[in-house]
């Protein structure tokens, strides 16, 4: 069979996010299929862009057939540089899926859905199921997040191309759990909704990659020294919300408790300030960003590991942080100070769950991690691993999207055509 996977911010794990688009790719082409990922040659979200040479630009990368998309490049903080790349990116999706002779399969990954036109129409003109793929919820990310005017022209065109997706897709396939309600609501056929989180490679935790030279020795040191290690690794933005957990470090009044933040974003320089106006510089450390294969080995060296998110309306649908998969791969207890269903932390006692945003309860969850010892701490973590195994593993997660696919439509085709 032959799958197109468009999508925008697809990436490797060379390259940085988004890595979902590559891991289920990766098993299909296991499973005998051909896959061609079609992505935006620049993405802010992106450690290491590809290599373009002209307006298309083909990479092999693990079997699968990546097709780079030329596209403006911008800085993250701009938001006329999103539009513009957005814009460009769809463009150039007209011009680039016409030429692909041939899919069984096109798929449309939204974190925003323009590009739904131009896959609709490589769909129609294969005869080709058409699924679209939602990881975030566009635009109701931008106005319940950033504020957007559900009014202003570009929102409402992004709103009709949601819409339009919703109805013309023969399937829709979301790492949200409860999102069905809401693309009901904009013209989706409930029948159409299959949920597939965001998994793991389960291989990744014995094949990663040595941490640099000077991020080891700092790690090491620290340990050493008897610290108790609670750790962060991902981008630094405000939707994580580091701040409440660098406040419960110092609420915490115990210096042998010490923070790691391995990762960059636009928020990183006004963390850095916090930690000097808290005088925390002898409690946390930051790191800069690593490879993904290089975090596994730094989540090593951690004790506890941390994720937290806003308090915001839109995670009422649920969220699917990559960030928790890799905390459990690596059997770390974790503090989950995130308010949204389907919480995978509670379900398989991998951690604490706790209030976001709130720095008493985000400091209470330290010092009770902290109290109650490295063997129940372990064992905590070694109930999350063991749940990952069994309930977010790519080669599961790849055959259940075909196969939920081409549930109406027979037989789920396994071999290459």
């Amino acid at each position: 069979m032959k799958i197109v996977f468009v999508a925008h911010f697809a990436g490797s794990p060379r390259l940085g996010m988004v890595y979902g688009h590559y891991h289920l790719a990766k098993e299909w082409v296991r499973l005998g299929h051909t896959v061609t990922i079609v992505a935006a040659s620049f993405s802010h979200i992106r450690q290491v862009q590809p290599r373009v040479h002209r307006r298309v630009t083909e990479e092999n990368i693990d079997g699968i057939r990546y097709i780079w998309a030329k596209t403006p490049t911008y800085s993250p903080a701009s938001k006329v540089g999103r539009v513009i790349s957005i814009c460009s990116f769809t463009v150039r999706c007209s011009f680039v899926l016409p030429t692909i002779e041939h899919a069984d399969l096109v798929i449309c990954s939204s974190h925003h859905p323009f590009a739904i036109h131009p896959a609709r129409m490589l769909a129609k003109k294969s005869g080709a199921r058409l699924v679209f793929e939602v990881r975030d919820l566009w635009p109701l990310t931008l106005i319940e997040l950033g504020g957007a005017s559900p009014r202003h022209p570009f929102i409402r065109l992004m709103q009709w191309s949601e819409d339009y997706a919703y109805r013309v897709a023969d399937k829709v396939v979301s790492v949200l759990p409860r999102a069905a309600d809401y693309m009901h609501g904009h013209g989706m056929a409930l029948d159409k909704f299959l949920y597939i989180p965001n998994g793991i490679e389960l291989s990744a935790a014995e094949s990663y990659e040595e941490l640099p030279d000077a991020h080891k020795q700092k790690l090491l040191e620290l340990k050493a020294s008897g610290k108790l290690l609670v750790g962060y690794a991902g981008k630094v933005g405000l939707s994580n919300v580091l701040g409440p957990f660098l406040e419960a470090i110092a609420k915490c009044e115990d210096d042998s408790i010490h923070a790691i933040i391995l990762g960059d974003g636009e928020f990183l320089p006004e963390l850095q300030e916090q930690v000097k106006r808290l005088h925390l510089e002898c409690q946390v450390t930051f790191l800069e960003a690593v490879s993904r294969r290089q975090v596994a080995d730094f989540l090593k060296h951690l004790d506890v590991a941390y994720v937290g998110y806003q308090r915001q309306p839109l995670y009422r649908f649920g969220v699917s942080p990559t960030k928790v998969n890799d905390y459990m791969l690596a059997a770390l207890p974790i503090i989950y100070a995130v308010d949204a269903p389907c919480n995978v932390v509670a379900e398989s006692g991998a951690g604490i769950t706790c209030m976001p945003e709130n720095n008493l309860a985000i400091r209470d969850a330290i010092l009770e991690l902290r109290d109650m010892g490295s063997d129940a701490r372990q064992a905590m973590g070694n109930r999350g691993k063991k749940w990952l195994v069994e309930n977010r593993d790519y080669a599961v997660l790849a055959k259940r999207f075909l196969d939920g696919v081409f549930a109406d439509h027979g037989a789920t085709p396994l071999l290459a055509q």
